[in-house]
């Protein structure tokens, strides 16, 4: 072996290995107790529907459109050592328009003195305790009032679960859940739903999340298909990677079910949610 050979295998030998750079960290809620989050909820709906005339078997169509604001706080009452939260929510503000088929409409303020004296058994109080991990997961409903448990599990209080590890962009990934039809819409059966997540990417401090959601297996009739509708979901969710926190979403559900109660009936519904952090 030459002289140079030696050198340069001795070379080789002394250049340490370079360390790889880390991977990037994956977004997490960052619970604080202590913290209250509050939220503006913009909801619109219209509900169109063609039905049969009982007595002169024609068809007849109808149209109702719900308009709802509310303001809602959630109250991190504790954080456990595994960073799982428990939280409480209330509703501090709410204002609900009901247009029914027949023109009419019915508003509740609880701007309004008599109204919020009609929401007094929830206006300002906890309605909703949970348990909630750093990626969004629903650990455990302790508390909801007025049967919200079953709707929790379908839409999670925060939109969205983080994924395992830091997504690259385009990348996604899956959340299965189950909703249960409770009377009156059903008689306690079950239905599963996949939701699918994208990462797309981020933008001003947010990582903005894709969400399309949809049933594994759809009922056979399309009747049976009508309560399910408004879990559907599609849109966007934006992510405070930052401060740790579900900062905004841009939600749609739609869906047009023909003979739904039969030949030449048909059932068209069309919602949109939009919601805000109010925090400072």
């Amino acid at each position: 072996m030459t002289r140079f050979t030696v050198f340069a295998l001795a070379f080789l030998g002394a250049v340490p290995v370079l360390a790889q750079p880390p991977a990037p960290a994956a977004p997490r809620f960052k619970w604080e107790a202590g913290k209250v989050h509050t939220y503006r909820v913009i909801q619109q709906t219209v509900v169109k529907e063609t039905v049969l005339d009982e007595k002169s078997e024609k068809p007849v169509a109808t149209e109702a459109k719900t308009s709802l604001v509310l303001v809602r706080k959630w109250a991190v009452k504790d954080v456990d050592k595994q960073g799982v939260a428990t939280l409480e929510m209330s509703i501090a503000e709410m204002k609900q328009e009901f247009r029914q088929p027949d023109g009419t409409t019915t508003t509740t303020d609880s701007a309004k003195p008599e109204d919020a004296k009609a929401m007094a058994e929830y206006l300002n109080k906890p309605i909703v305790t949970i348990r909630i991990d750093t990626q969004g997961k629903l650990v455990e409903v302790k508390e909801a009032k007025g049967g919200a448990a079953a709707r929790l599990q379908a839409e999670l209080p925060f939109r969205l679960v983080l994924p395992d590890a830091a997504p690259e962009a385009g990348k996604t990934w899956d959340r299965p859940f189950a909703f249960k039809l409770d009377p009156p819409a059903g008689t306690g059966e079950s239905y599963d739903f996949t939701q699918k997540y994208t990462n797309k990417g981020a933008k001003d401090g947010y990582l903005i999340v894709g969400v399309e959601t949809a049933l594994k297996a759809p009922p056979k009739t399309t009747g049976e298909q009508v309560p399910l509708v408004p879990m559907l979901w599609t849109g966007d969710v934006y992510f405070n990677t930052g401060a740790g926190k579900y900062q905004a979403s841009r939600l749609s559900a739609k869906a047009e079910l023909a003979n739904h109660q039969g030949e030449g009936t048909k059932f068209v519904y069309e919602s949109t949610y939009a919601e805000d952090c109010l925090d400072k």
